[in-house]
């Protein structure tokens, strides 16, 4: 709590601020409100008299870093700077650094727009737009637009931190034309929140923590960014409000993601992953909902709809596996696709209930089998959990004019007991654990009905 109170009291530091607006306004285009300095004047000029090559924002972060409060316990809270409305062009890349001070102190900064279609700072040049130092230790990004109209950029925003427990806070960022990658770029983040950020980027954020048993990473309310950002190195990631593809590129123990649109692809180990109240997109975002290149050991999937095929995987020459794989309501939008069943993915338990019929064209809790003579016999695990397992097998036409009877397994087995509870078919069927025995009736006579199989 100590950080989020410290981006409170960054923004309003002796109600001292660096504002910020374009050139031919008034007598300044960046002024030092709380000692009433110009830092550059209205046609872009500096105090030494050289002309800014950045719209006044590299004047701004320079000066910023030279006026600020020190506190023994925080550090060094930079003024923060605040872009006024208006267009901030520029083909120089800008760096936010720490001026004289020493790299062993701590840092926070603060960059606010006047709204995220009012403040837009447009950039032509190559490279990365905005660097951060990796010294600063906290960073506060809100409210403002973001162009790179010619994607000539590699990344917009940039931050490398190589501090301990660092602190970002990024609200409000719209965009209109993205980077050639990455958009937002921030590595070795400890504790990240992320809000409303909207951008047309093939690639949306890059954000990676300090370690996978360490750190939360909260991206919410609305957020929608490219058609892919990457994720990793947290114990705890929440994502709410996303459409778009997650890929997982370090390991997570706890990653969840509600009222989303899109797929996830696991390139990382992940311990725990539930996604509720959400669009699973694996028709438009190929090769499937879920993209398993890397072993998950609990999978939840809670009331969702699902666009396409569930599971695939994209690294086919390695072996992986799901430890369980629990589903518990499921509708598919595009009910001619299969569930999915990649040949290098094992899933070691299973968990459904409430799947309605045909969602999927196949699951691997469904199969079918032709009669001996004639006809078929579809099984459909209608729940399958550890507690409790429910088989609704349906015969169509069924024909054995042998005298040989019919042994077919059941595609997932019960674990230690199976009975069967209805069957108005006119056969004669037996169980076991692992399937039924049709005795043969040694006639021409169909048979259509079902057989209710349940136990545990």
């Amino acid at each position: 709590m100590g950080n989020i109170k410290l981006l409170e009291k960054q923004k309003h530091i002796g109600n001292g601020e660096i504002l910020v607006r374009p050139q031919g306004y008034g007598d300044w285009s960046v002024y030092d409100t709380l000692n009433d300095v110009i830092v550059v004047d209205e046609n872009g000029f500096t105090q030494t008299g050289t002309q800014t090559q950045t719209a006044g924002i590299q004047e701004a972060m320079n000066y910023a870093a030279t006026s600020q409060l020190y506190s023994a316990d925080i550090g060094y809270i930079f003024y923060p700077i605040k872009l006024l409305a208006g267009k901030f062009e520029f083909s120089t890349p800008v760096t936010y650094g720490i001026g004289n001070h020493s790299t062993s102190d701590q840092f926070a900064i603060t960059i606010m727009g006047s709204g995220y279609m009012e403040s837009d700072i447009v950039y032509t040049g190559t490279g990365n737009a905005i660097t951060i130092d990796p010294n600063i230790y906290n960073v506060d990004l809100e409210n403002f637009l973001i162009n790179n109209p010619n994607s000539t950029a590699n990344t917009f925003i940039y931050w490398n931190n190589i501090q301990s427990y660092p602190l970002l806070n990024v609200a409000n960022i719209n965009n209109g034309w993205g980077t050639s990658s990455y958009l937002l770029y921030f590595n070795n983040i400890f504790t990240a929140t992320l809000t409303n950020i909207v951008s047309p980027s093939l690639y949306g954020i890059y954000i990676n923590g300090a370690g996978s048993n360490q750190g939360l990473l909260y991206m919410r309310n609305l957020m929608w960014s490219g058609t892919n950002s990457t994720v990793g190195n947290y114990e705890y990631v929440y994502i709410s409000g996303q459409t778009q593809r997650i890929t997982v590129n370090n390991a997570i123990q706890n990653l969840k993601l509600t009222n989303f649109n899109g797929g996830v692809t696991f390139n990382a180990p992940v311990n725990t992953f539930i996604a509720e109240n959400g669009l699973l997109n694996g028709y438009n975002d190929n090769p499937a909902a879920l993209v398993i290149n890397a072993n998950v050991n609990y999978i939840k999937l809670l009331s969702d709809t699902v666009q396409g095929t569930m599971l695939g995987s994209t690294n086919t020459t390695t072996n992986y596996t799901i430890g369980v794989l629990s589903i518990d309501g499921l509708y598919n939008v595009n009910q001619h696709l299969a569930f999915g069943s990649p040949t290098n993915v094992t899933i070691n338990a299973y968990d459904f209930k409430n799947i309605p019929s045909g969602t999927f064209t196949s699951m691997p809790t469904q199969s079918t089998t032709n009669g001996t003579t004639a006809g078929t016999v579809s099984m459909d695990a209608v729940e399958y959990r550890v507690e409790y397992k429910k088989y609704i097998i349906t015969f169509s036409g069924y024909e054995n004019d042998t005298t040989t009877n019919q042994t077919i397994n059941f595609p997932l087995p019960f674990n230690t007991s199976a009975v069967i509870s209805a069957n108005n078919t006119g056969l004669t069927v037996s169980t076991t654990t692992s399937g039924i025995t049709i005795t043969a009736p040694n006639s021409t006579t169909t048979y259509s009905g079902i057989v209710i199989v349940e136990g545990y």
